[in-house]
């Protein structure tokens, strides 16, 4: 899933140019506002991979795994094992660095069109989440495998994003409940992010686009897996991003408040 899914495609951040890093528009902390928001659009696919694996496939990565438990690595740097527990049930879990990250039960309709994944685990600083995410079948006929866009997105405990000063033409970007830190330069370049849940790999490099707008590239290894586009308020009390993979498609918006 996207998280955040789900996860790392929130770590984001900027200066404006002319302003002290105290006045910049962008310094604070923000909580995401839901039902503002459209998260949904993640696109994912299940195709037979022989000898009873399956591969999935999504716009960040691809990996074949089996679904009698054994681990395997995908290309984010995680170790993930599923198990079919029933005609129309999964349960996968995901890991890193020997520790777990989230526990996701897949179950598939009656109808066998939608299916639904209801994604269980606790935060590095604690806090617990259950979010659930409900998918529409886009090809194929008869279980998990074939073409998957998500269309509802509901999360338990969104996280808040804190922007502090890095120096006079940067930002510090933490995202406490996940214990991630990045520092960045409004320069365009690539800078690493760290967190007990971050992929290694991962980098942000921020672009200014106005004086209140930036955008921001996350790479893994170089490679480009997502682009946003930030703005905030003229009231300085919003701050609206808007998502795309790295093709530009499976476009999402996020709403963030000022606290």
């Amino acid at each position: 899933m996207k998280s955040h899914l789900v996860a790392i495609a929130l770590l984001s951040a900027a200066v404006s140019i002319g302003n002290a890093a105290g006045d910049s528009p962008f310094t604070g902390t923000w909580k995401m506002n839901q039902e503002k928001s459209k998260l949904a659009g993640h696109t994912m696919s299940f195709a037979s991979a022989g000898a009873g694996g399956l591969r999935y496939t999504d716009s960040t990565q691809s990996y074949t795994f089996t679904t009698d438990g054994k681990k395997a690595t995908t290309p984010m740097g995680s170790t993930v094992a599923w198990k079919q527990s029933g005609d129309k049930t999964w349960e996968n879990t995901s890991t890193r660095n020997g520790m777990l990250m989230v526990t996701n039960t897949w179950k598939l309709s009656d109808n066998e069109k939608t299916l639904t994944v209801d994604s269980k685990g606790t935060k590095p600083n604690g806090e617990n989440f259950s979010d659930t995410a409900v998918y529409s079948r886009t090809a194929g006929a008869k279980g998990i495998t074939g073409s998957w866009v998500n269309k509802e997105i509901k999360l338990s405990a969104p996280n808040t994003l804190d922007l502090k000063p890095n120096g006079d033409d940067g930002l510090m970007l933490e995202l406490s409940e996940m214990k991630a830190t990045v520092g960045t330069k409004f320069d365009g370049k690539d800078y690493p992010a760290k967190g007990p849940t971050v992929p290694e790999g991962i980098t942000l490099a921020l672009t200014k686009t106005g004086p209140r707008s930036f955008k921001m590239v996350e790479k893994m290894r170089g490679k480009i897996i997502f682009l946003g586009q930030y703005e905030v308020s003229a009231d300085g009390k919003t701050m609206t991003e808007k998502d795309t993979d790295a093709m530009g498609k499976e476009p999402s918006t996020i709403m963030w408040e000022k606290k």
